[in-house]
């Protein structure tokens, strides 16, 4: 049954993402025109995710970071940097370990680059990701993630909300477990908040790290 879950969770995904694309290719067709547009294109066109012409904006979103007890982290990253931000829950049975993990690989192998880039992990399920269990299920995978949590239901529908993200509950047949349908997405925010690059899952970790690498070096210039 999980795997059933799982499989229609990437299937709705990379639906979505695929019309995504032809959309966001639709809009960028249609848009200003001239040696900018072109220029945009030719951009997005050597990502392997998908590039939204305009970009969405998170930079005014918040949530607090209960890494670094309940501060608010607002979803920009830092100058000159990063941020990979993934929207997720600690009960996932595949997709959220998986994008983790991939996350990971790729910091490794970006070497000293690896600093440039900041990964946090928001919970769509605060009633059993409690700021114990977010942070503590992070430090599997890195040290110096930002562990996004908050019981106000209309501040997380903010947040999901600016990146069009859905979350469903559903319940199973253990009357004590439920289950968590959302948008498994990983999003690149630049540091003015700027969503720049949204990979769906499925998108190879090799794959990721050229968008990534490519990114870095446009915000060196």
């Amino acid at each position: 049954m999980v795997a059933d879950l799982v499989t229609r969770r990437r299937g709705r995904a990379l639906g979505a993402v695929v019309a995504c694309a032809v959309v966001c290719t639709a809009l960028a067709a249609c848009g200003r025109g001239g040696d900018a547009d072109a220029a945009a294109s030719d951009a997005g066109a050597q990502m392997a995710g998908v590039v939204r012409e305009p970009p969405l904006d998170v930079g005014a979103v918040t949530l607090p970071d209960v890494a670094a007890g309940g501060a608010p982290f607002a979803l920009k990253a830092e100058r000159g940097g990063l941020l990979l931000l993934y929207f997720g829950y600690t009960n996932c049975p595949d997709v959220c370990p998986t994008t983790l993990s991939d996350v990971k690989r790729i910091r490794r192998d970006l070497g000293a680059d690896a600093a440039r880039i900041g990964v946090a992990m928001a919970t769509v399920d605060p009633a059993r990701d409690t700021a114990g269990v977010l942070t503590s299920y992070l430090g599997h995978f890195f040290d110096d993630a930002h562990a996004l949590r908050t019981d106000d239901l209309a501040q997380l529908a903010q947040a999901t909300g600016a990146l069009g993200l859905t979350v469903t509950t559903r319940p199973t047949s253990d009357p004590g477990f439920y289950t968590v349908d959302h948008t498994a997405t990983l999003y690149a925010v630049d540091p003015d908040g700027r969503v720049v690059v949204e990979w769906p899952f499925g998108t190879s970790a090799q794959a990721i790290e050229s968008d990534v690498r490519r990114l870095l070096e446009q915000e060196a210039r």
